[in-house]
Formats: structure tokens, C-alpha cells, sequence
């Protein structure tokens, strides 16, 4: 861009990385005014409007790249993290590559070039991705209050202890009356249906996946009874755990014993339990009344 270049102000609908290799620019974005020179990059987000011009004596160099991201999760983090200036030397090598496949018409550029954006995206999202993981993957808590993610974490940290609901009060920090009428509101779901769905989950994979005794599977997920065991893992899983044992595999190929929304196939799956089994149970212990 030579001295006196101008690029007015506008938008676009995808993602615009810009690199300064050389000189120095101004650049506007949402109204905020930087001055980029060698060494730095900004991110523009979707939908952002900025501008950018060079008044000063020199030229100046930069590489772009506009891109789009299919994942929903990840275009989410990604614009979570603002629009801002980068000084970042790892972010920076990864551009000079994707610049660098195309401006040496390398085979398979295009690949390439994918693969390091990838990196550079996950990158640039490492805090955002590391908060997220924070969210405890036993139970689905999309759409759940920050004091309910607050309850599932702490369950799912501490489920092999023998909690009682004044434990599990003091340990977040909430009195028990409060704690339990805010999580059934936001939840639809007890805490303490919600601490059996944690140890069930875990004792069905211990069951699937090892050859520890049922009493050692019961003792090591919280339960000092086995017949209670047994009752709550009949509740979630719809058969004792014996009979789980024998009827589900580690052989993942066997797709007949992994009913899509069932509680064992998020076991199998590798998948969060959704809460809204207890209500299919509910109905179905309904139907058989009736």
C-alpha cells in the first residue's frame, strides 16, 4: 500500500486476519483507531465495520486472509476473543506458511494452507477453548445457569465420596435451601438425581470397559450399598449391572446397543447425558402403572 492509499470503511461476512510485514498504517475498527506497523496483526470480525490508510512517507507490506468457520463453537470463541491488535510470533509464522504455499505454488497448497489455519484458529481460541473445558463433560449443561454448572462440576469432581446434601452446600458455597430449589428451577432435576446420573455414567463404564468386581464398580462410584446400587443403576440404565455387563461390549462396530438419546449410548458414544432421561423415566414408570 503506498502513501496515501485509502481503504474506506466496510464489512464483510467472514473472518479478516491482517499481517503487517513492513512500514506502518492506520487502522480503524468499531470506532477504535490503531497504528499497525511491522509485526503486528489485527483480527476483523464478521460483520465489523473498519478502515484502513497509509499516510505516512513509506510504503507499507501485509499479508491477509479471509476465511469462514463451520463450526458454530468455534466462530463463537473465535469472536469471543474481540477484535484486537495480535503481537503473537507463533501466529505469525503460521501466516508467513499459508502465505508462503501459495506464493511457492507448493502441491497440495491448498491443504496445507487448511491444516495451518486450522492451528492458527485454534491458537488464537486456546483461552477460550480452556474455560470451556472447564464445563464438566458427564452431564449436558448447555443452557444451565452459572451456579448449576457451579453444582455439576463439583459433583463430578467429588461423586465417589459419600455426599450428603450439606456437604454438597458448603462445598459450593450456597446455602442448602437455596442451592436446591435454584438447581431443580434451572435443572428440571434434583441434585441428588443429578449426582446418581454422574455415578451411574461412570459405574457403566467401569462395567464395559474393565473387569472389576460389580461390589468394587458399586464401592468406587459412591455407593456403600449394592442393593442400592442396583436400584439406582436399574433407574437410569432400564437392566441391573450385571446383565449390563454381559449385554454391552467394548466393541464399539456393534450398533444395535446404541440407541441415539438412550443412557447407555452415551456411555458408548462418548457422549454428555442429556438431563431429560429422568423425565423419560418418570413416564415410563407412569405407563406402567397405568
Amino acid at each position: 500500500m503506498q502513501p496515501g492509499t485509502i481503504v474506506k470503511n466496510h464489512s464483510h461476512d467472514y473472518f479478516h486476519l491482517i499481517d503487517v510485514t513492513e512500514g506502518s498504517m492506520r487502522f480503524v475498527l468499531a470506532d477504535k483507531e490503531y497504528v499497525l506497523t511491522a509485526g503486528d496483526m489485527i483480527l476483523v470480525h464478521k460483520g465489523v465495520n473498519h478502515r484502513f490508510w497509509n499516510d505516512f512517507a513509506l510504503p507499507v507490506r501485509f499479508r491477509e486472509i479471509k476465511f469462514t468457520i463451520l463450526s458454530n463453537s468455534l466462530t463463537q470463541m473465535l469472536t469471543a476473543t474481540g477484535c484486537h491488535v495480535i503481537r503473537d510470533d507463533f501466529a505469525r509464522h503460521l501466516v508467513a506458511h499459508i502465505a508462503g504455499e501459495y506464493m511457492q505454488n507448493r502441491n497440495l497448497k491448498d491443504e496445507a494452507a487448511v491444516a495451518a489455519l486450522k492451528t492458527l484458529v485454534l491458537h488464537l481460541t486456546a483461552e477460550a477453548r480452556h474455560l470451556a473445558q472447564e464445563e464438566p463433560g458427564v452431564i449436558d449443561t448447555t443452557g444451565y445457569s452459572k451456579l448449576s454448572k457451579k453444582v455439576i462440576t463439583y459433583l463430578s469432581e467429588n461423586y465417589p465420596k459419600n455426599l450428603s446434601l450439606d456437604d454438597i452446600s458448603k462445598g459450593v458455597g450456597i446455602t442448602k435451601n437455596y442451592l436446591c430449589n435454584a438447581f431443580k428451577l434451572n435443572t428440571g432435576i434434583t441434585i441428588i438425581e443429578c449426582l446418581n446420573m454422574i455415578r451411574v455414567r461412570k459405574a457403566a463404564e467401569q462395567i464395559v470397559y474393565s473387569d472389576l468386581p460389580l461390589a468394587q464398580v458399586a464401592q468406587m462410584c459412591g455407593y456403600v450399598s449394592a442393593s442400592h446400587f442396583n436400584r439406582v443403576f436399574m433407574r437410569y440404565v432400564g437392566i441391573p449391572p450385571g446383565q449390563c455387563r454381559r449385554a454391552y461390549s467394548y466393541d464399539l462396530t456393534n450398533r444395535t446397543k446404541r440407541e441415539p438419546g438412550s443412557f447407555m449410548y452415551s456411555v458408548l458414544a462418548g457422549k454428555s447425558i442429556n438431563t431429560a432421561i429422568i423425565d423419560d423415566y418418570e413416564m415410563r414408570k407412569q405407563e406402567e402403572k397405568e
